[in-house]
């Protein structure tokens, strides 16, 4: 027998008591503002990434780019200073990027 996605939660939730239900349904609250969360992060750095990677001349498989709320952190090596303040101006420009935390080094 198939059910439907959207039957089971209600399957569930009708053999549980009250304070069951207010728990899964807090809990699943959780886990969508989690999963919304994690795909803005998610979304941010591959934003930050693509910038980064039609840069032509940028080598970036040197360093990688994280992000959680806003905030991008810059981990590896870079060749040249001036390199790694091209990839600071690149990253301050994207929408998105309230703030950088710069672990970048320069390795020649």
């Amino acid at each position: 027998m198939r059910i439907p996605c959207g039957v089971l939660p209600l399957i569930l939730l009708s053999g549980c008591n009250p304070t069951d239900q207010a728990d899964i349904k807090r809990d699943a609250a959780k886990l969508a503002e989690s999963s919304t969360r994690t795909l803005a992060n998610a979304g941010l750095a591959a934003k930050v990434n693509t910038v980064l990677s039609l840069r032509k001349g940028l080598n970036t498989s040197t360093f990688s780019v994280e992000s959680e709320a806003g905030t991008v952190t810059l981990k590896g090596t870079t060749p040249t200073m001036k390199s790694k303040k091209l990839i600071l101006e690149l990253v301050r420009e994207t929408k998105g990027v309230d703030r950088i935390i710069d672990k970048l080094t320069v390795r020649p």
